[in-house]
């Protein structure tokens, strides 16, 4: 199963600042062992990188016998570039010179690059090049932090790639398959899009299986973090009215919400009107937590009548971003005929997906178990970290 005696990731994930550690026997995938530390650092800054050396060093000496060889490495998404170039069909070298100076022309840093291209689609016309890339530098840090330590790194790659490759491993009738695979962890959750094995676009949201309950309604909009955007919407206001602009930090900007609230309402709790009627942002005059935005009667649908339908209207949260990513990304889902798409979640739920593909016509994907997760926990709750040991396998060209 392996190509050595003993197969190796470590994978660096900033959402959650942990470094994890997966490690299997050959031939032995049910025993994995699996660390992890945590971190508090910037990504990828002078400090991150000292932290990163002091976790590979303990690491290395509360694990002598670990031979950290050849090792995966599987970094955050968002430090990959994708793309897709489309470049007139002649002759094929004339085609290379072609690709390459279009990637200059569309990223000006483009020698500060490391990437790869591959042939996505071809016709008479165009073809069609998928396009992936890192930055130097980056890789030159992260092999030199390794190195430092007696650890070799032979493949370096992203999560949603190695979570693809999990997938592969897991269900091979998707090998060479065109879908969307959706990986829901507990508090973060990820797409991978995988045109005709080859993993092409990634996305990911900042919540997880956690909301999924059984007795209450997930807020959406409490899900993300706004409060960028209504600094900047409140600044605005504040400008078109010739007063003061705002400034600062978050809890300035609240602060200065309630003390103008204050003088106009003086119940405990604050509403902040906007021009439009049917919609309301509380805030609690106590905290400055935000409460859930009131939408008007015709955006809300029936209040669930058990737990089952409460489950399903929480996990329609899910259903929006997919169909949002899939009728947003035809550039990439024309590439290949993309008409499923595969949930790793929790066993527990798995009574969702008759409800989800009542519709499926209507959205024109259904969605199916990536497969039976009970008593496979180590392995689906760490998708990406388990795909980390096929990077040799598949989606290689994806591998740095």
């Amino acid at each position: 199963m392996f190509e050595s005696t003993l197969a190796n990731v470590i994978a660096i994930d900033i959402d959650g600042e942990t470094i994890h550690f997966y490690s299997a026997e050959k031939g032995n995938q049910k025993n994995i062992h699996h660390d992890a530390q945590s971190y508090r650092a910037r990504p990828f800054d002078d400090e991150f990188f000292e932290k990163l050396g002091h976790i590979l060093k303990l690491h290395c000496e509360q694990n002598p016998s670990e031979q950290l060889q050849k090792v995966s490495l599987i970094l955050p998404d968002q430090m990959f570039l994708m793309d897709t170039v489309n470049i007139p069909t002649i002759q094929k070298s004339a085609m290379q010179t072609s690709l390459g100076v279009a990637i200059r022309n569309i990223y000006k840093n483009a020698d500060a690059l490391e990437y790869k291209t591959f042939s996505a689609a071809q016709n008479k016309q165009f073809t069609t090049y998928g396009l992936v890339g890192i930055r130097k530098e980056l890789i030159t840090k992260l092999k030199a932090v390794c190195s430092s330590h007696q650890i070799s790194i032979g493949n370096i790659t992203f999560s949603a790639n190695a979570a693809a490759n999990a997938a592969f491993v897991l269900n091979p009738k998707l090998k060479n398959g065109s879908f969307i695979l959706l990986d829901i962890k507990e508090k973060t959750a990820r797409f991978s899009i995988v045109i005709k094995g080859k993993t092409v676009g990634y996305y990911s949201l900042p919540f997880g299986y956690s909301i999924l309950s059984r007795t209450r309604l997930a807020a959406e909009d409490l899900l993300f973090d706004h409060a960028p955007a209504e600094l900047l919407v409140l600044n605005a206001k504040e400008k078109a009215k010739a007063k003061q602009l705002t400034v600062g930090e978050e809890v300035a900007a609240m602060d200065l919400l309630d003390a103008d609230l204050e003088e106009d309402n003086p119940e405990s709790e604050k509403s902040f009107e906007i021009d439009d009627d049917d919609f309301e942002t509380r805030y609690s005059a106590g905290l400055n937590k935000k409460a859930a935005r009131k939408l008007p009667k015709f955006m809300i649908r029936e209040t669930p009548t058990n737990k089952e339908a409460y489950v399903y209207e929480n996990f329609r949260i899910f259903l929006k971003w997919t169909l949002d990513l899939y009728n947003n990304n035809a550039s990439l889902m024309n590439l290949g005929t993309v008409d499923t798409v595969y949930v790793n979640m929790p066993a527990d739920n798995a009574f969702l997906y008759p409800m989800i593909n009542a519709e499926a016509e209507e959205n024109k994907l259904k969605f199916m178990p990536l497969l039976d997760a009970r008593n496979q926990e180590i392995i689906t709750d760490n998708l990406d970290l388990f795909g980390g040991f096929y990077v040799k396998q598949y989606n290689k060209i994806n591998n740095f």
